[in-house]
């Protein structure tokens, strides 16, 4: 009897004592999304910042900015700049989302998208230009899963810096995101002309195009143009982050099975919890045969 004792001394000890998540459900739960990342959206991290080339030959946009740090592949300038003598110049500079949302978004219904877009241009803009038509103006598409939701176009004058602020509201069609599928993008299209043809070329003015990425002031390359807290973003509003969306989340419970949002460690227990008891039963019988 003593040893029966012994064990229900330690099986109650075992089944009081906390049990943790292991190593490899915690891996899990990181690869499944679950662990924090700031370059994520969240109900209170509502900043898209734009990053991109030197040449602007290419962008990524995502909502981590501390303005201390450059962003790893973008222009270490700050800005990304285009010229030509003669001609026309363009841009058109996709920024998409990298990386990709891991969560579901909501944006609140009617609520307002704001854009702020810091450039410089110099020479001709718009229906100015001469040679092969008007030149388009500054064109800010916003795409969903690649596919343009909304899009609005800027006239700018061609002689210095601008700040172009573009706000729309929140349409039916762009509420419900989809994370790893509906990933956010803001496209920028412009073009400008140099303006030749004066006596003697003296008052001829090249084109220029200065497109100022988010970046910190005190490492910003202010060599060619000085613009100091020039940190292009756009501001959502994001409602609810990660709520699934209708008829996603009786599908997910179906394949993962019963249980799978229990406790980690939860299994363990009740595994240890039947040993044991098999433990007391075992015992008992052992110490009979003894005895006989």
């Amino acid at each position: 009897m003593r040893g029966v004792s012994l064990v229900a001394i330690v099986v109650m000890a075992m089944l009081i004592t906390p049990v943790q998540g292991t190593p490899i459900v915690d891996e899990v739960n990181m690869m499944q999304g679950g662990g924090n990342d700031d370059r994520q959206p969240t109900a209170n991290n509502t900043t898209y910042w734009l990053f991109g080339s030197e040449a602007m030959d290419r962008g990524k946009g995502h909502f981590f900015y501390d303005g201390n740090n450059s962003e790893q592949g973008s222009s270490p300038k700050g800005y990304g700049y285009k010229t030509a003598s003669n001609g026309k110049i363009s841009i058109d500079i996709s920024f998409r989302m990298d990386p990709a949302l891991t969560k579901d978004m909501t944006l609140e219904l009617d609520k307002v998208i704001r854009g702020t877009f810091y450039i410089e241009s110099w020479g001709r803009t718009g229906s100015d230009c001469q040679n092969g038509g008007a030149c388009k103006d500054f064109t800010v598409t916003f795409k969903k899963a690649g596919v343009p939701v909304a899009s609005d176009t800027f006239v700018t004058g061609g002689s210095g810096q601008e700040t172009i602020n573009w706000e729309f509201a929140v349409a039916e069609n762009m509420t419900e995101w989809k994370k790893n599928q509906d990933n956010i993008e803001i496209q920028v299209e412009y073009e400008v002309e140099a303006d030749t043809g004066s006596a003697l070329g003296i008052f001829d003015q090249p084109a220029e195009i200065y497109f100022f990425y988010t970046h910190p002031d005190d490492n910003r390359d202010n060599s060619a143009t000085s613009c100091d807290g020039c940190n292009s973003n756009v501001i959502f509003p994001i409602l609810e982050i990660d709520l699934p969306l209708p008829g996603e989340g009786d599908d997910e419970d179906d394949d993962v099975g019963i249980g799978a949002g229990s406790t980690p460690g939860f299994t363990t227990v009740l595994m240890l919890t039947s040993m044991m008891a098999a433990a007391v039963v075992l015992v008992p019988k052992k110490n009979k045969e003894l005895e006989e």
